[in-house]
């Protein structure tokens, strides 16, 4: 029964999520609308890509809310078979969870907190690298792809963080204080979570709670020792801090996105390549 509530929560949250992201897309259009109208090209391009964005979103969102819709019923029959779900699926889940781009390791954890199984890491490491051949091949083959961080100072991938391609560009970047922010945006968003589930007593709040621990025990007074988190504390230490480090951090994020906005597509999922300075590592060796 619990695990039953568990996925109609989770179902809920979807039904949330697709309908923010049906007005975000009426925002959209409005603005291409605006855009078209005034001749402005730089704001109709900017449209189009927040158009492009948000229709993947929601397509992968609803793939997910019928997966739920599946799960939720087959919970409710014991006797019906219950689907496996890909392994991309999953990361791709997690990563929306958490918001932020995230280590094979955060991912695999998240995984097994929430569904009670943990893939290797490894294995979400070789399905990038999976995804980014499969992209070659044909781009617009998925509505999201699992693509690598890209750093802010060399706008080269960071192979080691995963992301989604769905994201805006500026979320995929990853700052001088990027990695602060975002160990407080998974804080913030694990405790989230660790409140959904503990006000419907659902099993998985025990596992979300561990995993959370270490990044409450880093915030400055976000939880005592040796007593149970608590959410509504993790979320406002955690937003305090992040309020005195967001902004110069979005501001790095976007000057990196705006040196980058020009490139291909997939340059701007997959980062630059790495350019090697052949003379100084010649002198090096010597």
């Amino acid at each position: 029964m619990e695990a039953y509530i568990g996925r109609m929560s989770r179902t809920l949250s979807l039904v949330d999520q697709l309908a923010r992201n049906a007005k975000r897309q009426q925002d959209a259009y409005a603005e291409l609308t605006k855009a078209l109208g005034a001749g402005d090209p730089v704001g109709r391009e900017r449209a189009q890509a927040k158009i492009t964005e948000l229709t993947a979103e929601y397509q992968r969102l609803s793939d997910a809310l019928r997966l739920s819709e599946l799960e939720a019923r087959e919970i409710a029959t014991p006797r019906a078979r219950k689907p496996s779900k890909p392994l991309r699926e999953l990361a791709l889940d997690a990563l929306d969870d958490l918001g932020v781009p995230a280590a094979p390791a955060l991912v695999a954890d998240l995984t097994a907190a929430l569904t009670g199984d943990r893939p290797s890491p490894s294995r979400f490491a070789s399905l990038r690298r999976d995804e980014e051949n499969a992209a070659r091949r044909n781009l617009a083959a998925r509505p999201a792809w699992i693509v690598p961080a890209i750093s802010a100072s060399e706008l080269t991938a960071i192979p080691r963080l995963l992301t989604s391609s769905s994201w805006s560009l500026e979320r995929r970047i990853i700052g001088s204080r990027s990695m602060r922010t975002d160990n407080l945006r998974v804080a913030i968003s694990l405790a989230h979570r660790l409140a959904q589930l503990r006000e419907i007593g659902a099993a998985e709040a025990t596992r979300v709670e561990r995993l959370l621990f270490p990044f409450a025990r880093s915030i400055p007074g976000a939880n005592d020792t040796g007593q149970p988190i608590d959410p509504k504390r993790v979320i406002e230490a955690a937003q305090a801090e992040l309020t005195i480090l967001e902004e110069a951090d979005l501001a790095e994020r976007q000057s990196a996105a705006a040196r980058l906005s020009s490139s291909s597509t997939f340059l701007k999922l997959w980062g630059r390549p790495i350019v090697v300075d052949t003379k100084a590592v010649e002198r090096a060796i010597r």
